[in-house]
């Protein structure tokens, strides 16, 4: 899928359309009919009951009339959907909530015309994380010692389970005072109850061709994975996306190899790549889109600029849209992308080495930022403007756990860390809005448990079939000692 070119790929539309006016067809093409093209951002979507999700295609009729949208439900018979508001059907787009009763089946589009549009989803319930109850619990070790590693959760639904599995990409190890990047690439298996697998570092080969490690060395990049559950892509794909090279510097590069279950299924390749170099940046996934927010340049710069990607049905970027600047260049923080609005939070203002370094005189953010999102197209409908101050201290270089109605952050530099006194904050998740960060929260640390006081640590979430969510974090160095760290914890 990624062996060739993005030239290749951007001139076999052009391609294309020679070919069929060599053809014997005369006349504009044939008219769309009515049609389900994705259900929230995927070919075959994973929602949640209560959730948000919005139905795109064509044909739905510009108003809502005796039409509606139904699941499959408990009782083996459809249940409803609400849409909402006077605002929540058109002709290409119907915005509706996943009812409690609906379970995995086909979602149906009836129009007022009677047509009945159907699209296959799968449905889990609604388990609120409770953060007070978090309990860190030491997962099988990295094979390395990582800071700056990139990582992602590809869930795969079949019948009544979802089977997870997780990648980390790129990384560096601390030889002297030089961060060295790495190439490597690691997949494990998640299993019941958040443990998972030993981590499996990829075939390394000297041909290009056979290796299943990435091409050149990286280091915080951001790292997403694409499949038909959250995505338009109807294989699997994972991307490693910016990050710094071996000279420390960072790169516009995207990085793409098909994947499966099990590991990685072919070489990583470049595709489109970002409009500018970018390392330390916020990357969200989200709708099938990829949000990239803030970051540092080549010389280590705090930026303002966004990014959004569409990922398209072969698995590329249908191009990189530049959106509204943000008021406060930050880098190494985190943010959300909710149904209508981004936040990003936290981060380094000042110059800084990769990675953020561990100097405590380095201008670290408390505040946040925030710019209204369209739930149908995921482009930014609007301005940045600054946000509350959602921490209690400025904090920069942590992992930042979405988990749907919390979300955690682990990690750090912050005021004070050196005693650890705020391993892990908690804000809520309330609609379109993300309440102030607190803590410590939690029944045990990593810390406390000897995994260190970590800055840097990479984190990733995902979910179970009876909607239980699960986190890990992974490496970082530890402030105390200045080493890095191989554990693993987990939820």
């Amino acid at each position: 899928m990624f062996g060739g070119t993005t030239v290749d790929r951007r001139l076999a539309p052009a391609l294309a359309v020679l070919l069929g006016a060599c053809g014997n067809g005369i006349g504009p093409p044939a008219p769309a009919g009515p049609r389900i093209d994705y259900v929230d951002g995927a070919i075959e979507p994973i929602l949640g009951r209560g959730g948000t999700a919005v139905v795109e295609g064509f044909g739905f009729g510009a108003v809502q009339g005796t039409g509606g949208v139904t699941l499959a439900g408990t009782s083996g018979g459809p249940v409803p959907a609400s849409v909402a508001g006077a605002g929540g059907w058109s002709d290409l787009a119907v915005r509706i909530t996943i009812p409690d009763s609906a379970v995995s089946g086909l979602l149906t589009v009836t129009t007022a015309t009677g047509l009945h549009l159907t699209a296959t989803v799968h449905v889990l319930p609604h388990v609120r994380f409770a953060a007070d109850t978090l309990h860190w619990q030491s997962r099988v070790a990295f094979p390395s010692a990582p800071v700056g590693v990139g990582a992602a959760a590809a869930e795969i639904p079949a019948g009544n389970v979802v089977s997870t599995t997780l990648y980390a990409a790129g990384g560096a190890e601390l030889i002297g005072a030089r961060l060295v990047p790495d190439a490597g690439v690691y997949v494990a298996r998640a299993l019941g109850g958040g443990t998972v697998t030993a981590w499996v570092r990829q075939p390394d080969n000297a041909d290009p061709v056979q290796s299943r490690t990435l091409p050149v060395p990286r280091a915080f990049a951001a790292v997403a994975v694409a499949t038909r559950y959250n995505s338009h892509f109807t294989g699997s794909a994972l991307y490693v996306i910016g990050g710094v090279d071996s000279a420390g510097r960072a790169q516009p590069s995207v990085l793409a190899a098909d994947v499966t279950a099990d590991g990685v299924a072919g070489r990583f390749a470049p595709i489109e790549p970002l409009p500018a170099p970018v390392a330390g940046a916020t990357a969200v996934v989200r709708r099938g889109r990829i949000y990239v927010i803030g970051g540092t340049d080549s010389l280590g710069r705090p930026q303002r600029f966004v990014f959004v990607g569409r990922l398209a049905a072969d698995g590329h970027v249908d191009g990189w849209y530049v959106q509204p600047l943000l008021p406060t260049p930050r880098a190494y923080g985190g943010g959300v992308v909710l149904d209508d609005r981004a936040i990003t939070f936290g981060g380094v203002a000042d110059s800084v080495p990769p990675g953020g370094g561990l100097d405590a005189a380095t201008t670290r953010l408390a505040s946040s930022d925030t710019a209204p999102v369209s739930l149908v197209s995921g482009f930014f409908a609007g301005s940045w403007a600054s946000g509350a101050t959602l921490f209690p201290a400025p904090r920069s270089q942590f992992a930042t756990l979405d988990l749907g109605d919390v979300v955690l952050l682990v990690g750090g530099m912050y005021g004070g860390v050196a005693t650890n006194p705020a391993e892990t904050i908690a804000a809520a998740v309330i609609g379109d809005s993300l309440g102030p960060f607190a803590g410590p929260v939690g029944t045990a640390t990593i810390a406390g448990q000897g995994g260190g006081t970590l800055v840097g640590p990479a984190g990733v979430t995902w979910r179970e079939a009876d909607g239980a969510r699960h986190g890990l974090v992974i490496g970082g160095i530890d402030l105390s000692t200045g080493l890095r760290k191989s554990g693993v914890w987990g939820f």
